[in-house]
């Protein structure tokens, strides 16, 4: 399986093309805590909405990155656009889509130190025959090949309409304060 093929390709004039791109759920952010919220706020995004969401913005970082007529300021801005900044949304198509036995298997992955390490290594683009040990790598890839990840990754593509339209909803208007003209 290889990490690239996660990553989607950005042209600053047709922002369409990052909600056309699988939105990046191997690219797994570091299980990091939540900030404190007050009570009365809505629930934390969860360590796998975390992930995805970060997975999302190095895919368009990336894009960007690559694609020669963005400019510099675009570059500068995508880059400072946070990795959680799509996580409300995730969680949101995470709820609706998978069942509380696939969201508590997900969760316990990316919740857990190998989760860390995997999700770093992915934004990182890291070989993981030098990142992990072949146990780790083991077990990794089985929560990858796993029917929740399977389920995760079908819920959280731009093709699925629910996921367009959360995610692309908080997406779009970030991607379009980056490349107004």
């Amino acid at each position: 399986m290889s990490r690239n093929d996660i990553r989607p390709t950005l042209r600053p004039r047709a922002l369409a093309l990052a909600l056309s791109a699988a939105f990046a759920a191997h690219a797994l952010e570091p299980a990091v805590p939540a900030p404190a919220k007050p009570a009365d706020a809505a629930p934390a995004a969860s360590a796998t909405a975390r992930a995805v969401s970060a997975g999302i913005l190095a895919g368009i970082r990336q894009g960007a990155q690559q694609d020669r007529s963005a400019k510099p300021a675009q570059i500068q801005c995508v880059q400072a656009i946070a990795p959680d900044a799509v996580a409300a949304p995730v969680q949101q198509v995470i709820e609706a889509s998978l069942g509380a036995e696939d969201r508590a298997a997900l969760e316990t992955f990316y919740a857990s130190a190998l989760g860390a390490k995997y999700q770093a290594a992915m934004l990182a683009n890291a070989d993981p025959d030098k990142t992990f040990t072949p146990d780790e790598w083991a077990r990794a890839k089985a929560v990858m090949d796993s029917p929740a990840y399977k389920k995760l990754r079908a819920a959280t593509v731009s093709s699925n309409p629910l996921a367009a339209q959360k995610i692309g909803g908080v997406l779009n208007p970030l991607l379009g304060g980056c490349f107004k003209d």
